[in-house]
């Protein structure tokens, strides 16, 4: 009895350890974006295209350019790189700054007009950093193309002209890894494609102390290419992506994935917070304007008809191919459906393959963040099953996916003709992972297809000869079916084969509130969890108010409900009342919330 109750204190403790503190590292650093315009240097205006390459080759640290809101600068304008002893910033802004959101604050396409506006004509960066190019701050600005190649508007669907990117270097800064460009910050800026322009990513982040901050990125996509809003795979950063609105058909942010099998660089020290991930649902179609082609599903549950192709690929709202040490909080995901994938709205998937052999996918903690409208929640890979030829014949390292945190998050699958609506897919060989106090539930509350899924190797015999993954703890949770895997369910039994690795794995495995639906048989669990047949009770649903009101649960292994701390949650985000389930968050304040 003694030997239990100390094995319970235990439990106790390192539960509230992990919703207290993740076991993945934190960021090393943050990067600092205090509004410190310059002062005393000189104020260069610039009225045409050719005014403003003057002055950014001109400047000198701690002056300042202004372009003329309303204006248009057209052209592909270089960031010289310049001698910063005193580590003084060039600010690059509109002279409509004053009517704009007060720094802190997201800026929408409705601010448009009060700023400059800068345009690529071509293929070309709008906006290219030299190598070496450091402490610009781009300040209440839009930027767009009107490319005009690769235009193939008689094809079905018509292949746009498009731009490989609205701000970055062609080579991606491959061919001057030791000259990355350094401290660029984009503040209040809008970027932007069109319907009938084709951006492949609005921001290629391969810079060191690279801010996106109160700015709206929208209409990022390319014909039959994988586009991002913002795109990230050579630098060691640190990197701050806080309050924006980001919107691209492929992934809205994507870290890794490119570089190649030498790449000397792991993106790290990743903040990401209070940002709304968004895909606008008119993209959940068929041909023109839309990612679904030839017998794919259209949410209406009709398959589109022969012969049509899509338009642009959409896959994910956020996906780790190759980062390390990276918090995730406060942020809306919103709207993900089967098309190039099946729809996950964020991802763990190591690939070295294509982001070199040093890759890894380790120390990311998501916690308090809102998934609405998706059609499924979060996948893993913990190795690159890709590492081999002939795909990738320099790929020598598999890579690893550990130390991953998933805390306080709400996510509300949206039921369509889709059955394969996924809470958490586990990869096998999985390591160092916990997913604790989160709701996972369809929107409707009808019955999701599962809500934490084991994968196993193929060709093994049941039970497994050792657990399919390692250090493993699900706690706490809501759950709109009981966990299951490639072989079924079997309650705690199975989930000695999926997650027994350590012994004992009751501790790892409690607290959590789990729907039953009608067909399923009752498994057998720990007395620590609980099974209900009737609809989870929450305090306002209709008011987007998910906090479990108490039902038929057992004792939990920490102080709090099983499911989502709203309270928390609006926290992270900022908000003290509830949070819009669909639609933008506007006005929203850039605080502190942990940011230094």
């Amino acid at each position: 009895m003694l030997a239990r109750r100390f094995l319970l204190l235990l439990t106790l403790i390192a539960a509230v350890n992990l919703f207290g503190q993740s076991i993945a590292e934190a960021p090393r650093v943050y990067v600092d974006t205090t509004w410190n315009p310059p002062t005393g240097g000189r104020t260069w205006h610039a009225h045409t295209s050719a005014d403003l390459q003057d002055a950014l080759n001109s400047a000198n640290p701690g002056d300042t350019i202004v372009l003329d809101a309303g204006s248009t600068y057209i052209g592909n304008f270089t960031l010289p790189a310049k001698a910063h002893p005193d580590n003084k910033w060039i600010y690059m802004e509109s002279s409509g700054l004053s009517r704009l959101p007060a720094p802190g604050m997201r800026v929408s396409p409705s601010d448009a007009s009060s700023m400059g506006q800068i345009v690529t004509p071509n293929g070309s960066p709008a906006i290219n950093p030299l190598p070496g190019a450091s402490h610009y701050r781009l300040v209440g600005l839009e930027v767009t193309t009107a490319s005009n190649q690769g235009c193939q508007p008689q094809n079905n669907p018509p292949v746009n002209c498009f731009t490989y990117f609205l701000f970055g270097q062609m080579d991606g800064g491959l061919g001057h890894p030791t000259q990355l460009p350094d401290s660029i910050t984009f503040d209040r800026v809008y970027m932007h494609g069109s319907p009938t322009q084709d951006v492949r990513e609005g921001i290629q982040g391969n810079v060191t102390n690279l801010a996106v901050i109160d700015s709206y990125i929208s209409d990022i996509h390319q014909s039959t290419a994988d586009s991002q809003a913002i795109a990230v795979y050579f630098t060691p950063g640190p990197i701050k992506i806080v309050d924006n609105f980001l919107s691209a058909s492929t992934e809205d942010v994507m870290f890794g994935g490119a570089g190649g099998y030498n790449n000397p660089y792991v993106p790290s020290d990743i903040e990401i917070r209070r940002n709304h991930f968004f895909k606008p649902l008119a993209w959940d179609s068929c041909g023109t304007g839309g990612t679904l082609s030839s017998s794919e599903l259209q949410p209406n549950g009709v398959r589109c008809s022969a012969g049509v192709g899509y338009q642009w690929v959409e896959k994910n709202n956020l996906e780790f191919k190759s980062a390390r040490r990276v918090v995730v909080t406060g942020n809306i995901f919103e709207n993900t459906w089967v098309s190039a994938q099946v729809g996950y709205s964020v991802l763990f998937t190591v690939r070295t393959g294509q982001s070199g052999d040093i890759a890894v996918v380790d120390d990311i903690t998501v916690e308090s963040n809102l998934f609405t409208h998706v059609d499924a929640g979060f996948n893993t890979l913990e190795h690159d099953d890709g590492c081999k030829p002939p795909s990738y014949p320099h790929c020598t390292n598999p890579g690893e996916v550990k130390r991953i945190g998933i805390y306080n998050n709400l996510v509300l699958m949206t039921p369509s003709s889709n059955p394969h609506h996924i809470g958490l897919a586990i990869a096998m060989d999985m390591t160092d992972l916990v997913f604790q106090h989160n709701t996972v539930i369809m929107s409707d509350q009808s019955t999701c297809f599962n809500a934490i899924f084991f994968n196993v190797k193929q060709r093994v015999t049941w039970p497994l000869q050792q657990s399919s993954t390692h250090n493993v703890s699900i706690l706490n949770n809501v759950l709109c079916r009981q966990p299951s895997g490639d072989w079924g369910g079997q309650g705690m039994a199975g989930l000695q084969s999926y997650m027994g690795d350590p012994s004992p794995l009751a501790p790892r495995f409690r607290g959590n509130l789990m729907f039953v639906a009608s067909g399923d048989r009752v498994q057998a669990w720990s007395a620590q969890n609980g099974t209900t047949s009737s609809p989870f009770s929450f305090v306002d649903a209709a008011k987007n108010n998910y906090q479990l009101v108490p039902q038929k649960r057992t004792k939990d292994n920490d102080v709090q409900l099983s499911g989502v701390d709203m309270a928390r949650l609006l926290a992270a985000s900022g908000q003290e009342k509830s949070a819009p389930v669909g639609g933008e968050v506007k006005g929203k304040k850039d605080g502190d919330l942990g940011s230094r």
